[in-house]
């Protein structure tokens, strides 16, 4: 897969603004076991559909992969008060692909918003702890409803090698020198890999917008983004994936062969929603956000707010996805608060901060 060079923005806060949700999970209504029963993609359950092979996207290529089946989604008890967790085991081979998504994108977003062209993927990965046998990568795509191999376009997502802990974006895309295709795209500084940290939990996010076909990445500390080849395509599906890792050989670096499989890189609260502004590739973030800010984010007991510039805070108000009120606290122009949401149920929240001078929203995650 040919690597394009990729501009990217590094950013010191994150800017967060509520849109219309098109589908949500947390993982923690599934039972704890298989996700489902069939490998095939075409039988769900609990709406989820499952599909899992020991080849990419030829069935007649050789390959050495033996192990693909339902049993390849399980939902796990993660503990430390994250809940119940995706797993996803990859391919022992060659060759091999895992697919897991949601039923019934394409009709939520038919029946969108029609000024909301842009959709917006949000979910939790954990890293693992890097090394080992297998090369197999995680991440999530953004599909459109073609699924021969010569039309397939992913509209977005992130890849993850569980053995490097790279992290890269990936999109349909062409250029004066790239024909058009899914490309991979480096994620860190002046167009080099950016590898995550070991054995945390981390949020990314990505956005498609249907009307100009533009790509962005984000996630701890950059922001990235590019104008993809897929302009007035719709999003079909929003699928969790792992694939084998395997790749051929370029230039003076050898050819990667996959041969064990790994269970590393989980997932957890997924969040697709349609908006009809680009809430993430801004090239500046307003002033008034960025003098406010929300920590830890994930957070599990409390969340420390802190205000600069002597912008005293006045009200935090806590909102759920569905747009109710979970908590509100009031304080006296303080510039340091702390909110105990030891009270407050796992899952992803909306923060509002009132100050003497401005409002801030802030999306927070309680674990």
């Amino acid at each position: 897969m040919k690597r394009i060079l990729l501009s990217l923005v590094v950013l010191t806060s994150i800017c967060s603004a509520s849109g219309q949700i098109l589908q949500s999970e947390d993982f923690d209504s599934l039972p704890i076991g298989p996700i489902g029963t069939d490998a095939t993609g075409t039988i769900p359950t609990n709406n989820f559909f499952t599909l899992s092979t020991n080849y990419d996207l030829d069935p007649f290529a050789t390959t050495t992969g033996t192990n693909a089946g339902p049993e390849n989604f399980q939902n796990v008890d993660y503990g430390d008060g994250h809940g119940t967790v995706l797993q996803i085991e990859g391919t022992n081979g060659d060759k091999g692909r895992r697919n897991m998504w949601s039923g019934g994108l394409a009709d939520q977003w038919a029946f969108r918003d029609p000024a909301n062209d842009y959709i917006q993927v949000e979910f939790d990965l954990f890293t693992g702890a890097g090394g080992g046998e297998s090369n197999n990568t995680k991440g999530l795509y953004i599909y459109d409803s073609n699924t021969t191999a010569s039309a397939l376009k992913i509209l977005g997502g992130f890849f993850f090698n569980t053995k490097t802990l790279v992290l890269q974006g990936i999109g349909y895309y062409t250029s004066a020198t790239a024909p058009v295709n899914n490309y991979g795209f480096f994620l860190g500084p002046t167009a080099t890999n950016l590898i995550l940290p070991a054995n945390q939990w981390v949020r990314l996010t990505l956005s498609f917008n249907k009307t100009s076909g533009q790509i962005v990445w984000k996630g701890p500390s950059f922001l990235g983004q590019v104008v993809g080849a897929a302009a007035g395509v719709d999003p079909d599906k929003v699928a969790f994936i792992s694939r084998s890792g395997s790749a051929a050989a370029t230039g003076t670096s050898a050819a990667i062969v996959n041969a064990a499989s790994t269970t590393a890189g989980f997932f957890d609260n997924l969040l697709v929603t349609a908006t009809s502004v680009d809430l993430l590739g801004v090239n500046e973030i307003a002033a008034a956000d960025l003098s406010v800010s929300a920590f830890p984010n994930p957070a599990k007991d409390h969340i420390n707010v802190s205000s600069t510039m002597n912008n005293g805070i006045n009200t935090v108000t806590l909102t759920d996805i569905h747009g109710r009120n979970v908590k509100q606290v009031s304080f006296e122009s303080s510039t340091d608060a702390v909110i105990d949401i030891t009270d407050v149920a796992v899952g992803i929240y909306m923060m509002k901060i009132d100050t003497e001078t401005t409002s801030v929203v802030k999306k927070i995650i309680k674990n």
